[in-house]
Parts: C-alpha cells; sequence; structure tokens
C-alpha cells in the first residue's frame, strides 16, 4: 500500500470499526435489562384498589337490602291504597264579586 489515498481509507475504516465495536461492548447486547425497582406507589394503590373494592362490596350488600326493604313497602302501600276507596271532595271553589271600579282624577 504505497497510495496515500488507501492508507487513509484503511485509517478511516479501522477508527469506524474500533468505534462500532466500542459501542457494541458498551451497550451490553448480551446482557437481561435491568428490572427497575418496583415503586412504592404503585404498591400503595394497588392496596387502596383492593381496599375499595371490599368496600364497594359491602356498600352493594347494604343498598340491595334497603332496595328490597323499599320496594316490599312500595308494594305494601300499593296494595293498601288500591284496597280503600278514593275520597271525593267537594270542590273548594269561591267566587268572589268585587264592586265596579272608579277612577277619579286628581289633578
Amino acid at each position: 500500500m504505497t497510495s496515500a489515498v488507501a492508507r487513509l481509507y484503511a485509517l478511516t475504516l479501522a477508527i469506524v470499526a474500533f468505534f462500532v465495536a466500542w459501542a457494541t461492548v458498551a451497550a451490553h447486547p448480551w446482557a437481561a435489562p435491568a428490572q427497575p425497582a418496583p415503586d412504592p406507589r404503585i404498591a400503595a394503590l394497588a392496596a387502596r384498589q383492593a381496599q375499595v373494592q371490599v368496600e364497594s362490596l359491602r356498600v352493594k350488600k347494604i343498598v340491595d337490602a334497603r332496595w328490597a326493604t323499599y320496594r316490599k313497602a312500595l308494594a305494601a302501600r300499593h296494595q293498601a291504597a288500591a284496597t280503600q276507596p278514593v275520597p271525593r271532595a267537594a270542590p273548594s271553589v269561591r267566587v268572589v264579586t268585587l264592586p265596579p271600579l272608579v277612577v277619579t282624577r286628581t289633578s
């Protein structure tokens, strides 16, 4: 290799190959990716979610029991209203007659 251009190309190729090899080794492609430490906020959020879910089941049972009681009472009221006759009251209308309007001028 007596040509200066060929030596320059060979040197450039060697430097590029060196940096590519260096980047490959520095990246550790054969190592498993590091697992980040679990966030304590996410663990607290999961615990709160479980707590709210249990509480919501308790509330649902209470609400269902109250609705059942309400439906029974409503059915009893409808049955009692159906058996009693509806009293018809006389209309409470009062007719008022006013004296005629008298306009007087004061000016």
